[in-house]
């Protein structure tokens, strides 16, 4: 009896091991656009947050503003050089990893969505999150009712703008 138990109690710590790491993602970051990094060369889709695309613009101020660049490059600021850890909470249609991602005790999506920089996109979250969606919806509108980012200019939400492009956009 005891030969059969140790074979089983490794095979117990594999799945419990295996399941932590896949629940945490933590490592330096590179950006790869304005709500996906990289860590570990694996691609993380930051969770509950939808950003311009890399090359969707609009305008500002009666001139031409890169929001998908200007996405991209505050995260890039927020997370140059530093320390990033993704609790992991789903995988999306693209096979990326969806994670609420944080720099210290920032939350880097919410810090998008505070900045005008992304909208809260609560829609696809799993039944089982952590994410406070009432603390990202009031962000939210404080960004709108602040004019911030995205909300003084005139740009179609992203989601509509990658419905209006090819299909294989990410």
């Amino acid at each position: 009896m005891r030969r059969n138990a140790l074979p089983a109690l490794f095979a117990a710590l594999v799945i419990i091991h295996g399941s932590a790491e896949a629940a945490d993602y933590s490592g330096r970051a590179r950006v790869i656009d304005g709500d996906t990094i990289s860590i570990r060369n694996q691609r993380i889709r930051i969770a509950a947050i939808d950003a311009c695309e890399r090359d969707q613009a609009g305008l500002k101020d009666g001139k031409l503003w890169r929001c998908g660049v200007a996405a991209r490059s505050y995260l890039g600021k927020m997370i140059d050089g530093r320390h990033v850890r993704c609790d992991i909470i789903d995988q999306d249609q693209y096979r990326r990893l969806v994670g609420q991602c944080f720099v210290g005790d920032v939350d880097i999506g919410l810090a998008m969505v505070k900045a005008g920089l992304a909208e809260a996109m609560l829609r696809y979250l799993p039944a089982t999150h952590s994410i406070n969606e009432v603390e990202y919806g009031q962000t939210e509108n404080r960004a709108r009712d602040n004019g911030f980012g995205m909300w003084s200019a005139e740009i179609e939400s992203p989601h509509v703008y990658r419905r209006s492009k090819p299909s294989g956009n990410q």
